[in-house]
């Protein structure tokens, strides 16, 4: 069974959220850690939700250690969420927060095909095809359970290309592996038009005490409020053309800043939105997962 983290203490600081750093990867903004240290000051507890480094290459553990230790040595709290970049980064892959009102989880859960824009869609489909036999289809499965299958999926995924140490020749490749066939583009126009109302749906189904759902993967960032269901926060990457947005949540309310910069470094920028959590104590119970 996937463990669940509940997140109480808004003492010590601001809890903050990130998500997509890809770090070691070519594409990423992130070109050294001490970049992400303005976004690291007053912070108490800090969740890193996801992809924070590509772990299905030729990353060395003591690369992913050094990772940690930065964190670590610089915010008191810190938890790292899996994605399916860094499906072993730990043994968290959702979190609920400030008394079960904020859900936080990588995304790839919400999207049949897990990142269906890939142009190894077809081997992913297939993959997570192996592992739901003889179970119920993916709309039916409850969170624990997609979570288990999506990452056993990034753990067996194969036909990775090396983009991780390449220069401009790597980013040259990516481009052309991303946006040729069209169909990827169109995969992947669908998946943020598509990813916001999953999300909420699921929550509501699956997660129902939470008021706001934070996740990443699909590098759109945005809020998206719903009559029926949480508010969606994706906080986008550390990539370029859209960069990313941060999420700091407080006992009253959540608020989501876009990440700027000064010269090199990464700072918190202007307040995008300032959701409210409801003092009612929420429903720690949930369905139960299939």
């Amino acid at each position: 069974m996937v463990a669940m983290v509940c997140a109480e203490s808004f003492s010590g600081g601001v809890l903050r959220i990130l998500s997509d750093l890809h770090c070691y990867d070519a594409r990423t903004q992130v070109r050294d850690l001490s970049q992400l240290e303005p976004l690291l000051e007053g912070v108490g507890t800090l969740v890193l939700n996801g992809d924070s480094c590509e772990m299905r290459r030729d990353i060395t553990s003591d690369q992913v250690g050094a990772l940690r230790a930065f964190f670590r040595e610089r915010v008191p709290a810190v938890t790292f969420i899996t994605g399916n970049h860094d499906p072993d980064i730990s043994e968290t892959h959702e979190l609920l927060m400030a008394d079960g009102r904020v859900w936080v989880t990588h995304g790839d859960i919400f999207l049949e095909g897990l990142t269906p824009w890939s142009r190894r869609a077809e081997q992913l489909r297939h993959l997570q095809q192996a592992q739901m036999t003889g179970g119920p289809a993916w709309a039916e499965l409850g969170a624990e359970a997609r979570l288990q299958i999506a990452r056993a999926v990034a753990r067996a995924e194969e036909d990775l290309p090396d983009y991780v140490t390449g220069g401009w020749r790597a980013n040259a490749r990516w481009v052309g592996r991303t946006f040729f066939p069209p169909r990827q583009v169109i995969a992947m126009l669908r998946a943020w038009r598509d990813l916001p109302g999953l999300a909420a749906r699921l929550a509501v189904a699956q997660r129902p005490s939470a008021q706001v759902v934070v996740t990443g993967h699909v590098h759109f960032p945005g809020v998206w409020r719903h009559k029926r269901g949480p508010v969606v926060v994706n906080t986008g990457s550390f990539f370029q053309p859209l960069g990313g947005n941060l999420v700091d949540v407080f006992p009253d309310r959540v608020e989501v800043r876009r990440i700027g910069r000064i010269g090199n470094a990464f700072t918190p920028g202007r307040l995008l939105a300032e959701i409210p959590l409801s003092a009612q104590i929420a429903r720690r119970e949930h369905q139960g997962d299939t």
